[in-house]
């Protein structure tokens, strides 16, 4: 059974904007949205390019879970990791004891500076 679906479009200006006022912006902006995980493959990305597009992905994606979770639990940025060991993004949902049964399912595409996230929550039977 679904719980819920949560959708979020994001202009990736939006974040380069963020990444060109510099490295300290930067990196405030990743601690800010950023799982420990997450956090720890940021840091090997160096190009300013390649680090807008990664925190765009993350945020559109974490945006997209927080509608499709809420109100059964308010998710926090940590809350959410946004893996990519296979070629179909999987986010790891840190939830209560009572909700580690739901499943998450997620899907990302950007194109034209855009990239808009889709999440849908249900109930594993």
């Amino acid at each position: 059974m679904i719980i819920g679906v949560g959708v979020d479009i994001l202009s990736t200006a939006r974040i380069h904007a963020i990444v060109a006022r510099g490295p300290a912006y930067t990196q405030r902006f990743a601690r800010r949205v950023l799982s420990p995980l997450e956090h720890t493959s940021f840091a090997s990305v160096e190009k300013p390019g390649e680090q807008a597009d990664f925190l765009a992905a993350r945020w559109c994606l974490k945006e997209a879970a927080y509608k499709a979770a809420f109100p059964r639990q308010t998710l926090r940025w940590h809350d959410i990791t946004l893996s990519n060991d296979r070629r179909k993004p999987q986010l790891l949902v840190r939830w209560r004891p009572e909700l580690a049964h739901l499943a998450v399912h997620a899907s990302l595409s950007h194109d034209a500076g855009l990239v808009v996230g889709y999440v849908v929550i249900e109930e594993s039977v």
